[in-house]
């Protein structure tokens, strides 16, 4: 459960994310950061990097550091919804990256390098996310946001719907403040969207399909608190939207109003008031209009009657070409995602073959598994044999309930004793067995008393009144070649310990 002031620096942060992008200067959005959270809240830290990075990347500089480290306290912190806002935000950056004049042919980039990585990696990461809606809901746009760029519309548009389905679940009044801001990202999003997809359509002649895409867009959001900017944005990409359904608004003279007469009068054929109308438009623009509809805008004036028609005949083919490798992207782009579900797919099943559903940690397949990634490796090894004292006793006094609570807290207190290169499992019932990778025998020895000392001093009666629990420990330890044999060694250190008197650790017993 997330405390109260950890949700007030993850609302404080998401707050930063948005004054990052045009309000604030990087400098200000250090100092903003500084005072944000604590080291220890990763998914806190997440959120600054990104902040930083968006800060940096408004004034054009390079934001690449920030980027990566997001993505590695991303990866770390092991939150689906984070990991992929982090590739996300990788993904962008890819795609945004020039190439440089000397990557030829011969040099050409490697996939490592693609965007579509990124991209594929975070959508599967969808699948799994969980935690804050907030940072379910981020994730989701930001995805969606890098598919629209790159012409995933379709992909997109699926991503913006998840997105309208999660946000609309978050009924906690904890994130109330971030959801609603989020909610008003979405549907500038998604609107900015549809109208690109469906000047694309336009662009290739299908005004049909134009007009129908548009008419999927209600446009009955309230729009009360946006920024100003925002709103102008909003109520022209409406009024084109409109104008793709043959649905005339009123001129309020300005650049959306000039391409909604270019559109009516290139339906009308009367290229000429087309062209006019739209000369210029894509320059008036700038940012404030999605590609497509900017480059519709030029199409509409290049078939100015006074052009020659070769090349208003030449963009209108480089306009097909670009559709239909559109096209070609999108389907690949499906292949990579489904194999990228099956990918993980197969990696849960095989986690869940592996891992002990009661404590989470590997049980005797695992155990073996590890045994066998093992050999060949040069590294001395511990190996501790753990068991819970009287957990008989324990069954019969207070229950099975409170006793599979218990193997889960003593399970949990392993886990946080190991490294990625060491193991914990259940070996069944009460018996545990820990592998610490390359660790001198004191640096053992030390491990096996803290995981005495945590499980003595573990706040038991929150489990049971009345309930104190304490472990056994048996410890080994010799070189690679031993690996084999050492749980064996252990074993009976194990039972020396419990010889001994119990809740102790025995060591390297005869």
């Amino acid at each position: 459960m997330i405390d109260a002031a950890h949700v007030a620096a993850i609302e404080r942060a998401y707050e930063l994310v948005e004054s990052a992008q045009g309000e604030l200067s990087p400098a200000e959005v250090d100092a903003a950061a500084a005072r944000i959270g604590r080291a220890e809240w990763w998914d806190v830290q997440v959120l600054l990097h990104f902040a930083r990075s968006l800060a940096v990347r408004e004034i054009g500089g390079d934001d690449a550091p920030h980027v990566r480290a997001m993505l590695d306290v991303a990866q770390a912190l092991g939150e689906p919804a984070l990991h992929a806002l982090a590739l996300a935000v990788t993904a962008a950056r890819r795609a945004d990256a020039k190439p440089s004049p000397s990557v030829g042919p011969e040099k050409s980039v490697g996939p490592e390098e693609s965007p579509g990585g990124p991209l594929v990696r975070a959508v599967g990461l969808l699948d799994e996310a969980d935690g804050p809606v907030v940072h379910r809901v981020a994730a989701l746009i930001e995805v969606a946001t890098v598919a629209h760029a790159m012409g995933f519309w379709e992909l997109a548009l699926e991503l913006y719907d998840r997105t309208a389905e999660v946000a609309g679940a978050g009924d906690d009044p904890r994130w109330a403040a971030t959801l609603r801001r989020q909610r008003v990202v979405l549907e500038l999003n998604r609107v900015e969207l549809v109208l690109d997809w469906a000047s694309a359509e336009a662009m290739v002649g299908d005004w049909a399909s134009a007009g129908a895409r548009a008419s999927a867009v209600t446009g009955t959001t309230s729009t009360d608190g946006w920024p100003p900017s925002w709103v102008r944005q909003y109520d022209g990409y409406l009024r084109l939207l409109a104008e793709f359904q043959g649905l005339a608004g009123a001129n309020r003279g300005d650049a959306y109003s000039s391409l909604c007469t270019a559109i009516r009068a290139t339906r009308e054929r009367d290229f000429a008031r087309a062209a006019v109308a739209a000369g210029g438009l894509a320059e008036r623009f700038g940012v404030a209009a999605p590609l497509n509809t900017r480059l519709l805008a030029m199409q509409i004036a290049a078939r100015d009657p006074r052009c020659p028609e070769a090349a208003a005949r030449f963009a209108d083919e480089l306009v097909w070409l670009r559709w239909k490798e559109r096209l070609l992207r999108m389907a690949n782009m499906r292949e990579a995602i489904k194999a990228e579900r099956r990918r993980r797919e197969h990696e849960q099943l095989r986690r869940e073959i592996v891992t002990d559903d009661l404590t989470g940690l590997a049980n005797r397949r695992g155990f073996q598994s590890y045994l066998a990634e093992q050999r060949g490796a040069d590294s001395d090894y511990a190996v501790m044999m753990v068991d819970v004292d009287r957990f008989k006793q324990v069954n019969d006094t207070f229950g099975h309930d409170v006793g599979d609570q218990v193997l889960a807290r003593v399970a949990a207190v392993l886990s946080s004793a190991v490294r990625p290169q060491d193991l914990a499992a259940r070996l069944g019932g009460d018996e545990f067995v820990v592998i610490l990778a390359g660790v001198r025998p004191q640096v053992a020895r030390e491990r096996a008393e803290g995981v005495l000392d945590a499980v003595r001093h573990h706040p038991w009666h929150e489990v049971a009144p009345g309930l104190a629990v304490e472990v056994s420990i048996g410890l080994h330890h010799g070189s690679h070649r031993e690996l084999p044999a050492l749980l064996g060694d252990a074993d009976r250190s194990l039972y020396a310990a419990k010889h001994g008197g119990r809740g102790r650790v025995a060591e390297n017993a005869a």
